[in-house]
């Protein structure tokens, strides 16, 4: 397409437009015209109220005669609340009664007392007690023992024991004084063990005393 085409085809399309735009102003339909009610300066007639007729806009004063009011007492609106309402009474307010404030309620506190123990827990307590004075008292009679010295005789391992005046010569097993089981010797310390409470107790060799051998 040459530049002189399209150059054509512009003038021709704006041709076309100017046609259109012709046409549209020459077929439109002409507006219509209404006359107008009220013209400036002259009086208007259509709603001009004749001669004579009752304005139905005239404001008219309203007069009231007292036998209209019935009669009553009169209220007087600015009366405090509280206080009479009519115009000429005495004026009587509501006086505001004061309460007094309600007595404290004295609550009575009752110390809650713990259950006391029962007898299962009793007889355990009594008996464990009476376990801890036992220990006690095994603890206290083994502290009477002193290990003296120390002797092995054809490998026969042997302690000398002291109690008080007293001196024991004892070999793994025996009993001293029937309750208390040797239950180790060596040459520095005598291990003894009471059966009954499973206490043990280890004398150690004391200054005084050797060990020997024979």
């Amino acid at each position: 397409m040459n530049a002189s085409f399209q150059r054509y085809l512009m003038l021709g399309l704006g041709g076309i437009w100017c046609v259109i735009i012709l046409m549209r102003l020459f077929t439109a339909e002409a507006p219509q015209e209404v006359p107008l009610t009220f013209v400036s300066g002259k009086p208007a007639t259509s709603n001009q109220v004749g001669i004579g007729a009752p304005d139905p806009w005239q404001v008219k004063r309203v007069s009231l005669h007292a036998h209209d009011i019935p009669d009553g007492p009169k209220k007087n609106i600015f009366a405090p609340l509280g206080g009479s309402t009519e115009v000429g009474s005495t004026t009587v307010s509501a006086k505001r009664v004061k309460q007094k404030p309600p007595a404290p309620v004295v609550a009575a506190i009752v110390p809650v007392i713990p259950p006391g123990p029962t007898p299962e827990e009793l007889a355990e307590q009594a008996a464990r007690q009476q376990e801890e004075l036992t220990h006690k008292q095994v603890r206290e009679q083994m502290g009477q023992y002193r290990y003296l010295g120390y002797l092995n005789q054809h490998g026969v391992h042997k302690a000398f024991v002291g109690k008080g005046t007293d001196i024991y010569i004892i070999r793994i097993g025996d009993k001293l004084d029937g309750k208390f089981l040797v239950a180790s010797i060596d040459p520095t310390s005598v291990k003894l063990k009471e059966p009954t409470t499973n206490l043990e107790t280890s004398l150690d060799l004391t200054k005084e005393g050797n060990p020997g051998t024979s």
